[in-house]
């Protein structure tokens, strides 16, 4: 095997490997922001949201 078919190899893992590093920061970098935006928001919630329909009247045709 040639000396330049084993570094091109070897560049291409490498390559790989640094873009690999680089997701798995990214994603660590917006859990840790999901995380944080959880934490900042209100614990206590007095009001429950409203239901869109029910305990309203609804006019049925058939």
């Amino acid at each position: 095997m040639e000396i330049s078919s084993m570094m091109a190899a070897q560049v291409a893992s490498l390559q790989q490997t640094v873009q690999l590093s680089i997701l798995d920061k990214a994603m660590n970098m917006g859990t840790a922001t999901a995380v944080q935006m959880m934490e900042t928001l209100p614990q206590s919630q007095a009001v429950p949201a409203a239901h869109p329909y029910k305990g309203q009247s609804i006019d049925v045709q058939v």
